[in-house]
C-alpha cells in the first residue's frame, strides 16, 4: 500500500493528464495511483495490460524514490547515431 498526500496525488494525476508525457511514464503513474487506492496488484495488472511483477516493481520504485523514480533510466549500449 502506498500512502499519498494531496500534493503527491495531484502531481501523479498531473502526469496522467499531461499530453506531452511519454506513454510509459503515464502507465507508471497510473500504477502508483491504483496501488494507492488499495486495488490488488493482479487486478491492476489486468486493467493496464501488464504483469503483476511490473506493478510491484513500479510501486516499489515509487516508494523508494518518489515521482523521479518513475522516469526512464538511461539505457546501456551504444549511443544513438541520429538525432531524435
Amino acid at each position: 500500500m502506498i500512502e499519498l498526500d494531496a500534493t503527491r496525488r495531484a502531481a501523479l494525476e498531473g502526469v496522467v493528464r499531461r499530453t506531452t508525457a511519454g506513454a510509459g511514464l503515464v502507465r507508471r503513474a497510473r500504477i502508483v495511483l491504483l496501488v494507492a487506492e488499495g486495488k490488488p496488484l493482479d487486478q491492476i495488472a489486468r486493467q493496464l495490460g501488464v504483469r503483476p511483477n511490473v506493478v510491484r516493481t513500479w510501486a516499489d520504485r515509487y516508494r523508494t524514490g518518489g515521482l523521479d523514480a518513475l522516469e526512464d533510466r538511461p539505457r546501456s549500449g551504444r549511443p544513438r547515431t541520429f538525432s531524435p
